[in-house]
C-alpha cells in the first residue's frame, strides 16, 4: 500500500515494512522512478485494528451465512442461514466475482486477475533494498522461448517484488486482468523463466 494512504487513516501501526519508493519497468530501456513511500500490510495487526475500532464504536456482529437480499424501495432485508432477518440501508456484497447477492441486467463477463507469489530466500537479487518493485513488464527473459513470448504478448504478465535484505524477498508473477483468467501453469512458467533470466536462484520458500 501507499504509506500516505494508511498515514491519513491513522494505520501506519499496521505496517511491518517500508521502502521510500517503488520502481516500474516498462521495458529495457525505459524504467518510471516513484518516489512516494510504499508498505507492507500486516493483516493480523490490520484486521486486529479494526476489529477494535467497530467494538469502541458500537458495531455489533452477527456470525451467519446471508442467503438472500431482498429490496425495497428505502431499505433491504438480509435472510440469514439461521432464520434471522436483518434490515439494512446499505448492503455490501463482498462475495467477489461469485455474485453471491448482485443480480446483473447484462451478461455476466468478468476479467480475472491471476497471481502466484513467493516469499523465500535467495543466493541473491538485482533490486534495490529501499526500493519494492511496483511492476516489471520486461519480457526479454522470454526471448529464448517464442511461445511463451507470443503467450505473454496476447496475455501479458509483470513481476511484483518486495526485497526484505538481499536474500529474503516476496516475488509475484501477475496477470492484472484477462478473460478467462491466465492458468496458474502459465504464470508459474513465466515466473520460472524470469527468475533464471535475473538470476535469482531460490533456495528455500516460506511460504506461497
Amino acid at each position: 500500500v501507499w504509506v500516505d494512504e494508511f498515514e491519513a487513516m491513522d494505520l501506519l501501526d499496521c505496517l511491518d515494512t517500508t521502502w521510500s519508493g517503488a520502481m516500474v519497468y516498462i521495458d529495457d530501456r525505459t524504467t518510471k522512478d516513484l518516489d512516494r513511500p510504499y508498505g507492507r500490510v500486516n493483516r493480523k495487526k490490520l484486521k486486529s485494528k479494526m476489529m477494535q475500532k467497530c467494538i469502541a464504536n458500537g458495531v455489533k456482529f452477527h456470525q451467519a451465512k446471508v442467503i438472500k437480499v431482498i429490496h425495497e424501495e428505502s431499505k433491504s432485508m438480509l435472510i440469514c442461514s439461521d432464520g434471522v432477518t436483518i434490515q439494512a440501508t446499505v448492503v455490501l456484497d463482498a462475495t467477489g466475482f461469485s455474485r453471491c447477492l448482485v443480480q446483473y441486467d447484462k451478461p455476466y463477463n468478468p476479467g480475472y486477475q491471476v497471481a502466484y507469489g513467493i516469499l523465500a530466500e535467495v543466493e541473491e537479487h538485482p533490486y534495490d533494498l529501499n526500493k519494492m518493485v511496483f511492476m516489471d513488464w520486461r519480457d526479454s527473459h522470454l526471448n529464448s522461448n517464442l511461445e511463451l513470448k507470443e503467450r505473454n504478448k496476447r496475455i501479458p504478465t509483470f513481476l511484483y517484488a518486495m526485497p526484505f535484505s538481499s536474500q529474503r524477498i516476496f516475488l509475484e508473477e501477475t496477470s492484472l486482468v484477462a478473460r478467462p483468467g491466465l492458468d496458474m501453469k502459465d504464470i508459474q512458467e513465466r515466473m520460472v523463466a524470469r527468475l533464471r533470466h535475473l538470476g535469482i536462484n531460490v533456495k528455500s520458500i516460506e511460504r506461497t
